[in-house]
């Protein structure tokens, strides 16, 4: 019955890591100009500060906060000098950031414990529904599981999800603590010629750690 329980807090984390919840968001600077590299959220009351991996930026107009749920979704950038304005080079990942109020579900006894329990879940027919970006039932796969102490990593594909843009329907999905919230990242690249996706994984390790790096400092 507790882990039913604790599953089931699982599921509705999730679901809420989808459209996460904020009071308030500030932007912050690194570097010259205006564009951010970092935000942060109140989530709970509590601030979180959401940080870029090197290369990207966070999209300031995709920024969405309701009374439940704050969500970002960052892409390659670079500064022109002389505007100091964001120019998008050619795209070659998209990123997403969420922030639950709550934390990860079982974190009380532990990261790794709360990081185990959250695999099984996934593991799951509604855990791996919940990845989905198409929400076709079966249509979701987990190719891979990679967990740390802080961190679990999950490499996904969606063979109903399709973009005319391009986009990939492989993507890695990252779940961490910070602060007592639960943060969901995730990294969908823009071509298929990496059947591992280990470009992803290396922006969406780097991404854990900026978000980490950056709540230790506040």
């Amino acid at each position: 019955m507790r882990i039913f329980n604790i599953l089931t807090k699982g599921a509705a984390l999730v679901a809420l890591s989808v459209v996460v919840a904020c009071t308030s968001v500030q932007e912050t600077t690194m570097g010259p100009t205006p564009i951010p590299k970092a935000v942060r959220v109140s989530a709970g009351d509590v601030p979180v500060v959401i940080a870029s991996p090197d290369g990207f930026c966070i999209d300031r107009a995709t920024i969405t906060e309701t009374a439940s749920g704050a969500f970002m979704f960052l892409s390659d950038c670079r500064v022109i000098a002389s505007t100091g304005n964001a120019a998008r080079v050619p795209i070659s990942s998209i990123l997403t950031a969420s922030i639950s109020p709550t934390g990860l579900a079982g974190s009380e006894n532990g990261m790794k414990t709360a990081l185990d329990t959250l695999g099984q879940f996934f593991a799951t027919p509604v855990g791996v529904f919940t990845l989905g970006k198409s929400h076709v039932s079966g249509a979701v796969s987990i190719l891979q599981t990679k967990q740390t102490d802080t961190a679990l990593y999950l490499l996904v594909e969606d063979n109903a999800f399709d973009d005319d843009a391009g986009v990939s329907n492989r993507y890695w999905r990252a779940f961490t603590e910070v602060n007592g919230r639960l943060v969901a990242l995730s990294v969908t690249g823009y071509t298929d010629d990496d059947p591992e996706e280990e470009r992803s994984l290396r922006i969406i390790r780097a991404f854990v750690q900026a978000v980490v790096d950056a709540n230790a400092a506040t």
